[in-house]
């Protein structure tokens, strides 16, 4: 039964289909018809007979009415029902305007009178006619005259299986046969470096959109010595049409496992060696010596196993095999061809057809061989050292527990894979192992990824694993951690021993700040014996290069590199530092997690990357996931619907799933640390402050609309000091700016940045500033200033703690003032005369404005307005009146208490009103009691179920603000404003 819809929105593709959608009987007919079904993306087509004789449109016209369905709620598939379903009609596209007149004429004008003549049949063989990739296109003619066609294709390989027997099969475009010389279907000839083989050639229109691309599986095009996504592969007819090649059968084949790590743990090996089996049982193969298969074994199915497989050791049950060997995985393991021995096929060369030489070279099995189980013997011996072709997203697409390397951001043009990117400069330091002379220059290949929790240094490793086609070995230092020294050191050397085993391989060692804490050292001139461990380990992994020519990388992680050990530091040749991504980085990561997910078109993905300021790729992989139990659970909720039909229908992510994940986010996010984030408060909360309001835009959004005036090498001024009474609005106006600019806020007090051990205060104030820096464009705000940079040397603390954080904090706003117009630094104080006066000199703080109190009626008038916007104010209150009542000693926090003293006494005097009627309720009860209410009545009963909108209605009037005047104290008194105006005018940048 289709899901009943919310809300559809739908964008009509002409003028006439506008039109008609103010009919309401062609909506009845069309639209709110039960026989539609309307699904999310899709262009609805009605004939123009639906508008009936009453129609608005002419009904001349023969054009269609289409309409493209661009939204709806709460699922992607249903059906609108007339009363239930909002209907929202958008306003033509001028883009769409031509299209259906356009679409009408093709179906007029077309030419049904087609026909296959011999010139059109002879473009599949002869392939003469120019087009514009016929520089790739060659037709040669050997010696007996046999016509050879070949084409250069560009090889991408397939993001996941699309058949049976993808392990032959190459796919192009329909249009792209004629140039290879073949039908669908038909038998072909692939050349690239490892030669020539066998294929089958299909057409796939959807899965090849693009001219000169041969898509295929990762594994028959590394087969065919494809090394790259962007490598060019060769296809050539071949004279066997669609008929069984005349290839021979092998008499046996050896095959050698690849070592890595799931292939050395003989805990997996009846589950892999199981699968090679069913691999070949299932149809014959066709095979070369030097390939690879990939197969995908389950670890925890195995894991499980391994106690009743040792109790039915000798026992043959053939469905326990059966079971062991489902086609689901999440590890890889790959075998290789060694050695294929097989007869020639004899009698086979096709007399008179000039293709001998392509005959003899299929018989004599330099095309390939088949593998036939029951002709066939096969022998698994030995392991093999060989570099393997990136599969995981192809033969673990569904159960994979690590992401594969995206193809949309292979290329490099990405942020994520960019050269200055970490995987850009992970890639530069490792893609030296091809070289030949880099095992003769003696190149120590070790690297340290430096970079907070969940910034992506694991999967950036791993995807520069599968770019190089190396095996990756994951070793967690906690778990190199003995008992003694002895022990660690002898856990260490086995897992060195058994990355090498698996080389080609990248060692990475997570958590090797783990080390410090065995890193005791008896003296202090020698060094710790873990160090010296690591060392020989490393020694000996370039040692096996030099022998095996198969290297092994080894790269460490660490989220604390203060706590790692110089000794470990100097082991690693190599630093790279993970920062938190910027908003173009963070643009491409949503741009992957939600690259095969239905995203409403409400949703902004670069809005979204905007609001993410701080978060790193951890955070961003849980936002999307939050967005999907949102969505799951608002759709189920609007619906009633059980989860099939859910599935059935489709469900979409909206806006208001990304709000509420992006709010749970940032709630764990500042569970941790301080999240910096747009705050909502905007220029109508702000009452007054016009002028100080115009200077601080002046010096915060300049250098963001005009980055070029600052390109010179020009400092810009990105400190500001609010000073002034307390109460003034320094914080709100600090807010304001920072969402008018659509600036990340992160407020700072004083005393948070203090700390009672040695180093750990500075250490917050470097901490703070790079939060900012992660967060950029970031207003950094301090307050209480005067708490934490008071004058140096006016204090006696013994640390001189006070001192250091001033130098720390001076250092930092140098560093600030150079850094380009990212972060910028706004300070509040009431006591700009203890501030140390380093802090106010040019570069630093050196843009100071007074906040005071209003001075005038108008400007206090404009301070009750703003406060006063969200509330019901009765028709007779005249807000003037009241701010002439007020003295000029009131700040904005006075006038704050007074807007909430006067709602108080609203709600107030309107309890005592439902006091008395609800008094009077009660006694025409007692004279006969109501019936269906509850006895007695209380208030809550009342003003739940009986009372009407208009009588809890909280009117303030003129009475409530004077009775708030009367009791109000001024938080700063006529004395106090007198010391601040003496203040301005000693730190005033004007002439009084």
């Amino acid at each position: 039964q289709p899901i009943t819809l919310k809300e559809a929105v739908i964008s009509p593709l002409s003028e006439h289909a506008h039109l008609a959608t103010s009919s309401d009987a062609f909506l009845d007919s069309t639209i709110f018809s039960e026989n539609i079904i309307l699904r999310q993306g899709s262009v609805l087509t009605f004939p123009h007979a639906a508008l009936g004789m009453n129609g608005n449109a002419s009904e001349s016209s023969p054009t269609p009415l289409r309409y493209r369905v661009e939204m709806m709620e709460p699922v992607l598939q249903g059906r609108a029902v007339k009363g239930q379903t909002r209907l929202v009609v958008l306003q033509p596209d001028e883009a769409d305007l031509d299209e259906p007149t356009n679409h009408g004429a093709n179906f007029e004008d077309e030419d049904d009178g087609f026909e296959i003549d011999e010139a059109f049949l002879g473009n599949t063989i002869s392939a003469s006619q120019s087009s514009a990739s016929a520089g790739v296109n060659d037709v040669t003619l050997n010696s007996n005259g046999f016509l050879h066609h070949n084409s250069v294709f560009t090889a991408v390989p397939l993001d996941a299986p699309a058949s049976e027997d993808d392990d032959v099969t190459i796919y192009v475009r329909t249009s792209d046969l004629g140039r290879v010389g073949v039908l669908n279907g038909d038998w072909g000839i692939t050349q690239a470096a490892g030669g020539k083989r066998l294929v089958k050639i299909t057409s796939h229109e959807a899965m090849s959109p693009n001219g000169s691309e041969a898509h295929a599986s990762p594994v028959l095009l590394h087969n065919a010595g494809v090394r790259t996504s962007d490598s060019q592969l060769t296809l050539l007819s071949s004279p066997f049409g669609p008929s069984h090649p005349p290839i021979p059968t092998a008499r046996s084949v050896t095959i050698s496992r690849v070592g890595s790590p799931i292939s050395i743990n003989k805990q997996y090996q009846s589950q892999y060696l199981g699968k090679l089996k069913q691999y070949f049982e299932e149809r014959k193969r066709l095979v070369k010596k030097g390939d690879m298969i990939a197969l995908a074994i389950d670890t925890n199915a195995a894991r499980t196993q391994q106690d009743s497989e040792e109790e039915l050791e000798g026992v043959a049950d053939e469905r326990s095999v059966r079971s062991s060997i489902a086609n689901s995985g999440n590890a890889i393991v790959f075998f290789v061809i060694t050695n294929v021995e097989h007869d020639a096929v004899p009698g086979a060369v096709q007399s008179g057809a000039g293709a001998q030489d392509v005959y003899a070279a299929a018989t004599y099995g330099e095309l390939g061989c088949w593998i036939d189980p029951g002709v066939t013997r096969m022998v698994q011996s030995g392991v093999d050292h060989a570099y393997v072709p990136a599969v995981e997203g192809y033969v673990l697409s569904e159960s994979g527990q690590r992401p594969a390397l995206p193809r949309s951001v292979e290329g490099g043009d990405s942020p994520l894979t960019s050269p200055a990117s970490p995987y850009g400069q992970l890639l530069d330091v490792v893609s030296v192992i091809h070289s030949r002379r880099a095992v003769d220059l003696d190149l120590n290949l070790s690297i340290l990824l430096k970079g907070s929790r969940g910034c992506g240094k694991q999967t950036t490793v791993s995807w520069i694993a599968q770019r190089m086609g190396m095996h990756l070995m994951e070793v967690n230092c906690y778990d190199l951690l003995g008992d003694n020294d002895a022990q660690t050191q002898g856990i260490m050397r086995a897992r060195f021993a058994q990355a090498a085993e698996c080389s080609p391989c990248v060692l990475l060692l997570r958590h090797v700040d783990a080390l410090a804490q065995n890193a005791q050292v008896q003296e202090k001139s020698a060094e710790p014996a873990i160090v010296n461990v690591l060392r020989e380990c490393m020694a000996e992994a370039h040692q096996a290069w030099r022998v095996t020519e198969y290297p092994v990388v080894v790269v460490g992680t660490t989220s604390e590199a203060g706590q790692v050990p110089m000794g470990v530091l100097s082991c690693f040749k190599h630093e790279i530092a993970f920062e938190a991504p910027d908003e173009a980085t963070r643009l491409a990561m949503l741009e992957v997690l939600t690259s095969d997910l239905p995203i409403s078109p409400d949703v902004s993905i670069a809005h979204l990357a905007q609001q993410t300021a701080a978060l790193v790729a951890a955070n961003l992989v849980d936002l999307v996931r939050h967005a999907k139990a949102a969505a799951v659970g608002r759709t189920m909720g609007a619906t009633g619907a059980d989860a099939p039909s859910l599935i059935a229908s489709g469900i979409s992510l909206t806006a208001q799933d990304f709000d509420l994940a992006l709010n749970k986010v940032r709630a764990s996010y500042s569970t941790k640390v301080g999240a910096p984030k747009i705050p909502n408060v905007t220029w109508d909360d702000v009452g007054g402050l016009a002028d100080v309001k115009a200077d601080i835009l002046d010096t915060i959004q300049l250098p963001l609309d005009h980055p070029e005036l600052f390109a010179s090498g020009m400092k810009q001024r990105s400190g500001i000091l609010l000073y002034g009474p307390p109460g003034t609005g320094k914080t709100l106006l600090a807010k304001a700016v920072a969402t008018s600019c659509s600036l990340n806020f992160f407020s700072v007090k004083g005393p948070e940045l203090l700390n009672m051990y040695i180093g750990e205060s500075e250490a917050n104030v470097r901490r703070v500033f790079q939060r900012a820096r992660d967060a950029r464009p970031c207003v950094v705000f301090f307050d209480e200033l005067d708490s934490i940079a008071p004058k140096r040397g006016n204090h006696g603390d013994s640390g001189g703690v006070m001192d250091r954080i001033v130098s720390q904090l001076l250092a930092e706003l140098d560093g600030m003032a150079g850094g380009g117009a990212d972060v910028f630094v706004i300070g509040a104080t009431n006591r700009p005369d203890l501030l140390d006066p380093a802090l106010l000199r040019p570069g630093r703080f050196d843009r100071m404005l007074y906040l005071g109190v209003s001075d005038t009626h108008e400007a206090q008038l404009r301070i009750l307005e703003a406060l006063t916007r969200k509330f019901k104010l009765d028709s007779t209150l005249d807000l003037r009146a009241i701010a002439e009542k007020c003295p000029f000693n009131y700040t904005g926090a006075d006038f704050y208490a007074l807007c909430s003293d006067a709602m108080l006494n609203a709600m107030s005097r309107k309890a005592e009103e439902l006091e008395e009627v609800i008094g009077m309720k009660l006694a025409v009860y007692f004279i006969g009691p109501l019936p269906d209410h509850p006895y007695p009545l209380t208030p809550q009963y009342y003003l739940a179920e009986l009372a009407s909108p208009k009588e809890i209605e909280v009117l303030v009037r003129s009475e409530d603000f004077e009775v708030a005047l009367r009791n109000l104290v001024p938080s700063v008194s006529q004395a106090e404003m007198e010391h601040y105006r003496e203040v301005q005018k000693r730190f005033s940048q004007v002439d009084s």
